[in-house]
């Protein structure tokens, strides 16, 4: 138990990262493997698990692949940490105020910018030497000549000019961070005297172009990441030589003429590399002889994450041999592939059992994919910025599509597919020409996944899919959308009412997916269709089988003329949130057509209208420039907490009726740049119906904000009745002249910020304003 009082080190609720503990625990010795087959950091994580275990760690954080990367000190353990270790482990929490003691080993300073280096005296007793800063801070001089004992120096966030003048004198150093410097552009060659380093972080160090030959004197090294070193031009001659490496984070292919630069095959002597590589600037590769770099030895390499980046589009075929040299290790959880410019991927892909997380894009000539249905354990796949792929490839087991398909799939992302039409049956040989058409039955354009999961499509217009927990349609067309009816239509929950009329089946939505089954819709439960630039209709059976739908968004449709919100709020019976924005040519206020020949005292009968939606909590107008006024339903959205209008530029008024009601319910209240809008008007009618309606249930509303309403010349009226408002925001309404002498009657206000008001602004001045005795008992005002 001799390290666990490294962790006080860290402040209370401070966020570790589990690798850095162990490697700072074995910057001191503190770990040592039990067996034979086991290396210390496996043995450190083993002791990392057995104190989580005790308790000693809370708040864990795990990523896809299941390992903990974040997790914080139990503030229990934490004062029983710092009482274990009296003055061994010291922190310094204020500049200038309390310095090391004598005895103290292990020592924490959390810096700032103004941070002096300078009162430290020389201690050859302190062994660790920890920077802790909430931000990346500059600290112009740093001298540490004088801890010559040191085993472990963080510096992380601290931006310094490294000259190692004085860190090349610590013999002893075992771990060094130097992550987040952005200003470090070399090491010097000195480095090579730290003979007993064995970990170095210079993890996003985004200037740093090229590591030193003497780095790889370092025979003791375990641990160098440069992941996030998005300039480093290339690897060191003589890389090859640190065969102890466990982690390399990021192998730079340089180019063939860098005399500095390791071949490609020192790579294949770190045989020891496990948990992450990802080698960049793969196109250089093509230059080094088949003879020097034939041998397959990746799969060598017990590697959890495999990346492969290509820039340059060079020749095809060549980079197809790089990708079969690549065959990784089979239990690869995470692979990312960058740039790689071949038609097809090698067969490899798709025999990765335990794959995880797959990640492609950038690759301009890719056609089709492998099979990836056999991956069960796959739980995000990313496609991106692949123009001409149109197909991934099913097993020969196509039944998967029915029943088991990607069982464990959690998120896709497909992005920039132009030409992809979805999951294709049948094997295309590899010099394949002939592309089916598009009405072939062996295209299955919406397979059956899991019901949990997030998708997102980005400018697809080739391609729908309707089943998921969470869709976003970005770039689409009205082709897919009249398929995505005709899905709906097909293989609905329930059956189309009769008042509903389908679309005119389009070509496109008369294509044949036979072996489609049954399509449950019960769980998806948010959509955001944007960018639809031809659709003039917002196809409401899209909406009659949703029953768990929480979040609906409608963005960027510049023909929408027609959104029937009504209809689709009593179809969405679990609606909590509702966007709709940037529709030009659409109008909600010619929704209260059938309003004017209902009865108007029956306010029943308008309930019933809408009955079924009262979750709906949360609504955002924004950019429907046609909308005059709100429309009459708004009044019956009993359970509404939140409304925000904004860049309604034709809005001329709310109705008091509407507006009175929505009062007794909502708690924010937002209204932004809608320069028509006028809120001067007296309603004697709704001003005597406020009483009836406080009497009845006071008003919730507590946050309220105008910002650039123009026509607005002073506050209105019904302000005086809201007895729980306490935020008021007055911005850019140049109109308003004063406040009104009611203002005072606001007790529950707390917050009151006027802005950029022209004539109130002058009279809200403190003290002095003729309207300041109205604001002066408000317990916090800004005025500007």
């Amino acid at each position: 138990m001799e390290n666990k009082p490294r962790g006080s080190l860290f402040p209370k609720d401070y966020v570790l990262e589990p690798r850095e503990l162990v490697h700072l625990w074995m910057a001191q010795g503190y770990v040592n493997p039990l067996g034979s087959k086991r290396t210390i950091e496996e043995a450190g994580q083993d002791h990392f698990m057995e104190l989580l275990s005790r308790g000693f760690f809370q708040d864990v954080e795990k990523e896809m692949y299941g390992n903990i990367v974040r997790c914080k000190m139990h503030y229990l353990m934490h004062d029983l940490a710092q009482s274990v270790a009296g003055n061994e482990c010291i922190t310094i929490d204020r500049a200038h105020e309390i310095m090391p003691q004598g005895g103290a080993r292990h020592v924490s300073i959390i810096a700032t910018e103004d941070y002096e280096w300078n009162r430290f005296e020389r201690d050859g007793t302190i062994r660790s030497l920890l920077l802790i800063v909430e931000k990346r801070i500059e600290i112009g001089h740093l001298d540490i000549s004088c801890f010559r004992n040191l085993r472990a120096l963080r510096l992380q966030g601290v931006v310094w000019d490294v000259t190692f003048d004085s860190i090349s004198e610590l013999k002893h150093l075992r771990s060094l961070d130097l992550s987040k410097n952005d200003k470090l552009i070399s090491l010097p060659n000195s480095i090579s005297r730290l003979c007993n380093l064995e970990t170095l972080n210079l993890r996003e160090c985004l200037s740093l172009q090229k590591l030193p030959r003497g780095i790889t004197k370092l025979v003791n090294l375990r641990q160098l990441d440069v992941s996030g070193c998005s300039r480093l031009t290339h690897m060191p001659r003589g890389i090859g030589k640190l065969t102890g490496l466990q982690m390399l984070s990021t192998f730079v292919v340089g180019a063939q003429w860098n005399s500095d630069a390791a071949r490609f095959n020192e790579l294949s002597k770190l045989t020891g590399l496990r948990n992450e590589l990802a080698i960049q600037n793969l196109e250089r590769s093509a230059s080094i002889s088949s003879e020097e770099d034939a041998s397959c030895f990746m799969e060598n390499f017990a590697l959890q994450y495999l990346g492969l980046h290509w820039v340059w589009k060079g020749d095809t075929a060549n980079e197809r041999v790089d990708l079969e040299r690549f065959r990784p290790h089979p239990d690869l959880r995470g692979l990312r592939i960058e740039g790689y410019s071949g038609v097809r991927f090698s067969s490899w892909v798709a025999q990765l059992d335990k794959l995880v997380v797959i990640e492609i894009s950038d690759c301009p000539q890719c056609r089709y994919l492998p099979p990836l249905d056999d991956l069960h354990s796959l739980k995000r796949i990313s496609l991106e910025t692949l123009r001409n792929l149109e197909w991934i490839e099913l097993s020969e087991n196509s039944e998967r599509l029915q029943s088991n398909f990607f069982p464990s799939l959690e998120e896709i992302e497909l992005k920039h597919l132009d030409e992809f039409k979805g999951w294709r049956t049948g094997t295309g040989t590899e010099g394949e020409e002939h592309i089916q058409d598009e009405d072939d039955s062996s295209f299955f354009m919406l397979p059956i996944f899991s019901d949990k999961i997030k998708l997102s499509i980005d400018e697809c217009p080739r391609f729908s899919y309707m089943h998921c927990q969470r869709l976003q349609l970005r770039g689409t067309t009205n082709k897919i959308l009249q398929q995505l009816l005709r899905d709906v239509g097909c293989h609905a929950t329930v059956p189309l009412s009769s008042q509903f009329t389908m679309a005119v089946p389009t070509p496109l939505m008369m294509m044949m997916m036979t072996s489609i089954s049954y399509m449950s819709l019960s769980t998806l439960t948010s959509i955001t269709i944007e960018s639809v630039g031809d659709a003039k209709h917002l196809p409401v059976e899209l909406f009659q089988s949703l029953p768990s739908l929480q979040s609906l968004a409608i963005k960027c449709w510049p023909c929408l003329k027609d959104a029937s919100v009504r209809t689709i709020l009593r179809c969405l019976t679990a609606l909590k949130t509702l966007e709709i924005s940037d529709c030009r040519a659409l109008d909600l206020s010619t929704e209260d057509g059938d309003h004017s020949d209902d009865d108007d005292d029956d306010e029943d009968l308008h309930a019933r209208r809408l009955q079924g939606h009262s979750k709906l909590q949360l609504v955002h107008i924004r950019g429907i420039h046609k909308m005059e006024s709100l429309p009459w339903w708004f009044q019956h959205l009993s359970n509404l907490q939140e409304l925000r209008i904004s860049l309604c530029l034709g809005l001329k008024s709310l109705p008091g009726g509407v507006i009175l009601r929505l009062l007794k319910t909502v708690r924010s209240l937002e209204l932004h740049s809608c320069p028509e809008l006028d809120l001067a008007g007296q309603e004697p009618e709704d001003q005597e119906d406020m009483p009836n309606l406080l009497s009845y249930r006071p008003t919730e509303l507590q946050k309220l904000v105008f910002s650039d309403i123009r026509k607005m010349t002073t506050v209105p009226w019904w302000i005086q009745h809201l007895n729980n408002l306490e935020q008021l925001t007055l911005a850019a309404c140049r109109n308003l002249k004063a406040l009104p002498y009611w203002f005072p009657q606001l007790t529950s206000l707390k917050y009151l910020r006027v802005e950029d008001c022209g004539e109130l602004s002058r009279r809200l001045k403190s003290n002095i304003g003729e309207d300041w005795p109205k604001i002066s008992q408000i317990q916090s005002v800004s005025t500007e």
